[in-house]
């Protein structure tokens, strides 16, 4: 929703004062007869977008205040909420409860000047999905349009769901580990953990210069079931506007936060029902542009729904010479890039390579020269001897075989003989992988191995858990796990040649051809580059599965030994009436899918709710 001001205003609630320049209207505004009739708009019950399933309804409240001198009342010139843009039409989201097809509410009670009026009101989703915009205006009876008293509400018509309904996951897990069938010991449930953000200091910001310290403050509900114990008030990735996602993350810390991330958490008990009211501090940008400042609201370890908050800030000039940002020393410093080596596939027949890139061929760690580009190389073993032959050289070796790119950010290369398909993406040979190819022998197995050592980041691009159509946050969020999975994976056994197998029994890794088939996982995995889960400030392990039969077990219950507090079960609604598919240990994908794509869930949302009390934390 959105709040037009008519010149440079001042926004002020008591709780903050600042002066911004003014904004254009995108509309004509309708004629105001009576000036002791004027509105500021304070807060709405459901952040936009609404999520609404086509056919179904949802109820909405609007809160605005009467800062004119007229009271509103609820008979007579009442003050009531009409359609505009145009005027008086009939709204395809009325409810048989509106007064009209084109007057959703009046106001609940007398609202006296100075005070906070409610206009409670329910949407009816049409049957057709889509995004829709829908203006409205407040107005008195029969006497005036009321100034200040225009908002809209974006909303999501989404299809209702099937009981056919697929998963945008293509093959998360294929083996389907059922585990213990027990669900072990209740955990709290997610009704639980909803909110909704009653009030706040502003929907948007402008400042003078970078770094200046604002003062804000929210009011949140517990629109759950339960009490909550605790809670926690946290940056979520502040960001530049100007960049897709949050490519362009910024600091907006203040030097009295509890850390980089902590802005408030304590014990405290919040019944359902009551408020929670947050007052804090936050610094602008050091440098002038379009930022969002990005909060979140987390009790007992679970980010509520409705908990996410983002305020546009538009700062004017930069940081005075010299301005230096709080800096925090628990901050982690980021750790260099890691390689991560992949079994590819094991095979006696000998491999022929090629690559449009130079690359260096190493015998064991001995540099021997370069292979040129499109040069084709063969390599192969026989008791105890490699052979290399290709580019004009020839030599055996009893070292293993090392293709090394000259420019590994954008190297890759292709095994001509090597075809690997999948079924559900056509008839594409996912046959090509950036960074070295190693050609080493196996005494477990008996066979050579092709292994794909490579940046892990690179590793993460051409994984296909997921497909390319699915909602970019749900995407998202299935990276960082995967990342975070690979991570854990690294070294992990001293004994084995490599870190993961391409295939599923870890993740499923496609490489190259993968990239440039999905670019839009390849666009999730740079924008979360580096990105991990941590529980307790360490990257923990995290498994994922296609999806649930409506919660997900415990480590324990499936696997064994310690319990991992970050692996707890959790509700997945969308996963209801379902059967379980996969071990059903940490992330459902079918029902992070829905969430995103349905009540529009950020990826850190999505990984905060199936990873109990973790954070998503940049490690390199």
């Amino acid at each position: 929703m959105k709040k037009f001001f008519f010149a440079i205003f001042s926004i002020s609630f008591g709780w903050l004062a600042l002066v911004a320049p003014a904004l254009a209207l995108d509309f004509t505004p309708p004629p105001f007869k009576d000036s002791s009739y004027e509105a500021r708009y304070v807060s709405q019950s459901i952040a936009d977008p609404i999520s609404i399933v086509a056919g179904e309804t949802k109820e909405i409240t609007v809160r605005f205040k009467n800062i004119g001198k007229a009271n509103w009342p609820t008979i007579g010139n009442y003050a009531s909420i009409y359609t505009f843009e145009p005027s008086y039409r009939a709204s395809v989201f009325a409810d048989k409860s509106w007064l009209s097809a084109n007057q959703p509410a009046k106001v609940a009670a007398a609202t006296a000047s100075g005070k906070t009026g409610e206009f409670t009101f329910t949407l009816k989703a049409p049957a057709t999905p889509g995004n829709y915009k829908e203006q409205f205006y407040l107005a008195a009876e029969n006497r005036t349009w009321i100034k200040g008293g225009y908002f809209y509400l974006k909303i999501k018509v989404t299809a209702p769901q099937t009981k056919t309904d697929a998963t945008a996951m293509d093959s998360s897990d294929s083996s389907d580990f059922s585990g213990n069938s027990a669900l072990g010991e209740d955990t709290q449930d997610a009704t639980d953990f909803k909110s909704h953000l009653l009030a706040l200091s502003a929907r948007s910001l402008a400042v003078g210069e970078g770094g200046q310290i604002l003062s804000f403050k929210v009011v949140y509900v517990n629109d759950g079931l339960g009490d909550w114990h605790n809670f926690s008030w946290q940056e979520a990735g502040s960001f530049y506007a100007g960049t897709n996602s949050f490519s362009g993350r910024v600091s907006i810390a203040d030097s009295i936060w509890q850390s980089a991330k902590v802005i408030i958490a304590r014990d405290q008990i919040t019944r359902p029902g009551e408020h929670l009211p947050l007052d804090f501090t936050f610094r602008a940008p050091a440098t002038a542009g379009d930022y969002v400042a990005r909060f979140k609201i987390s009790a007992d370890s679970h980010t509520l729904d409705g908990g996410i908050l983002e305020v546009p800030i538009k700062v004017l000039s930069d940081a005075p010479v010299g301005y230096e940002a709080p800096t925090f020393p628990s901050e982690r410093v980021l750790l260099s890039e890691p390689n991560i080596r992949v079994g590819l596939y094991k095979d006696s027949a000998p491999v022929h390579f090629v690559s449009p890139f130079i690359y260096q061929i190493f015998d064991g760690p001995n540099y021997f020269n370069d292979l040129g580009e499109n040069n084709v190389a063969i390599l192969s073993y026989n008791k105890g001897k490699y052979h290399f032959e290709g580019g004009g050289f020839s030599f055996d070796s009893v070292n293993p075989l090392r293709l090394v790119p000259v420019n590994p950010a954008s190297a890759y290369f292709e095994l001509v003989n090597y075809t690997r398909s999948v079924s559900y993406k056509g008839k594409i040979n996912f046959n090509a992988y950036r960074g070295i190819l190693e050609y080493v022998y196996s005494p477990k197995s008996d066979l050579p191995y092709v292994i794909n050592e490579l940046p892990l980041d690179q590793y993460i691009a051409g994984i296909a858990e997921t497909g390319n159509e699915g909602a970019l946050e749900y995407i998202k969020a299935i990276l960082v796990a995967a990342r975070s999975y690979a991570y854990f994976h690294l070294n992990a056994n001293e004994e084995s040649l490599f870190d993961v197998y391409a295939t599923t029994v870890d993740q499923l890794y496609l490489g190259y051809n993968s990239e440039i088939n999905m670019p839009r996982v390849a666009q999730a995995a740079a924008v979360t580059m580096g990105e991990m889960i941590t529980y307790n400030a360490a990257p923990v392990v995290t498994p994922y599965f296609a999806h649930s039969n409506g919660k997900t077990k415990t480590w324990k219950q499936v696997w064994g030994g310690q319990d991992k507090p970050w692996l707890q079960s959790v509700e997945c609604i969308y996963d209801k009436g379902k059967n379980q598919y996969g071990h059903g240990v940490g992330m459902s994908a079918a029902d992070a899918s829905a969430r995103a794509s349905k009540d529009n869930w950020t990826y850190d949302q999505i990984l905060g709710h199936y990873y109990t009390g973790t954070m998503v934390e940049k490690i390199y």
